[in-house]
């Protein structure tokens, strides 16, 4: 969703642990299709790989012996068609898009705390075209509690009391859910998805359904909440009250709501919809990693219970529209 700065080799490592992902029939090989589509896609997004990424194709093509090259042939055209149309769809999305306007300022608003300050990061992402939202505005809250009002000194009074007082095991939460891979914890939630799809016997079809709608959601929720970010510029807890002790690194954007409750949540709520045997065990994965940042002292406890309240409403929605299975999915998005 927005280019991160790789260390040399990142990329390479990227590419190659997509690629080796899923089921691998063929004596091993990607299927055709999936292998077209991984190249392309891994091609657009990380251009500078190209060449390592063709060279893993080009030896996939090459090992399929000569009985079995015209059909190994026939899906890298399908797999071609399907990644024409998602980068297409890529490039109008408004992902790269810049936002007009100037930084509020003012004691109840958010500033960049790094040294040197930058610019927010990411304010345009509220404006991405959505899958399962008619906007980014869709679902955005009313807005946190006045800054003078009782309730926003006593959230502050909480991450305070939980910064002075911090115990292990709120810092190995803290730092648990900020390292985990993938933006906002994708890494966990796809590891977790894949193991209770295994566990259920789901064939390739249904499985494919249940990632695209966990995926779908959580960048529906990225969306809603940084809408509200940016609609709302409240600052972070560390700026109202400077002597809370962080466990890790500041993120440079307004606090409210959390990144962390919208999307953990409604991918762990898609999940409990989906694995109703789990007893709502992703819902509380999900509340654990919002936890976990009170916890490190970046956020509010409303910046929670509003991101959890966008992730609830968000993922009821998407599982009522869901993906038809006799056409390509539309985004309702505008």
């Amino acid at each position: 969703m927005c280019a991160v700065p790789s260390a040399p080799g990142v990329a390479s490592v990227r590419v190659r642990a997509i690629m080796s992902r899923g089921r691998r029939p063929r004596g091993g090989r990607l299927p055709p299709e999936r292998a077209k589509v991984a190249y392309a896609l891994l091609a657009f997004t990380f251009p500078k790989e190209d060449q390592a990424i063709a060279s893993r194709l080009a030896g996939e093509t090459a090992a399929i012996g000569a009985e079995g090259r015209s059909d190994f042939a026939a899906g890298i055209e399908i797999g071609r068609a399907a990644a024409n149309d998602v980068i297409a769809a890529a490039k109008s999305d408004r992902a790269g898009a810049t936002r007009s306007g100037s930084v509020p300022t003012g004691p109840d608003k958010w500033s960049s705390q790094l040294q040197p300050a930058r610019p927010p990061l990411g304010p345009q992402l509220g404006g991405i075209r959505p899958f399962f939202m008619t906007t980014g505005a869709e679902f955005r809250t009313a807005g946190p509690p006045a800054h003078d009002s009782h309730v926003f000194k006593t959230a502050v009074a909480e991450v305070r009391s939980i910064s002075d007082r911090r115990t292990t095991e709120q810092l190995r939460i803290a730092q648990y859910s900020e390292n985990l891979t993938g933006a906002f914890a994708a890494g966990l939630w796809n590891e977790e998805a894949r193991r209770a799809i295994s566990a259920h016997g789901l064939g390739e079809a249904e499985s494919a359904r249940i990632l695209a709608m966990m995926h779908m959601v959580g960048v529906d929720a990225f969306i809603a909440c940084h809408d509200a970010k940016y609609t709302y510029w409240v600052p972070r807890p560390t700026k109202i009250d400077p002597g809370i002790r962080l466990t890790i690194g500041l993120p440079n954007h307004p606090s409210y709501p959390s990144n962390h409750a919208c999307v953990s949540g409604a991918m762990g709520l898609v999940l409990d919809r989906y694995f109703p045997d789990q007893g709502g065990r992703y819902f509380a994965m999900a509340r654990q990693a919002g936890e976990s940042r009170i916890y490190a002292g970046i956020h509010y406890r409303f910046d929670l219970d509003d991101g959890y309240a966008i992730a609830r409403k968000l993922s009821e929605k998407a599982i009522q529209a869901g993906i038809p299975l006799d056409r390509p999915f539309t985004p309702l998005g505008r």
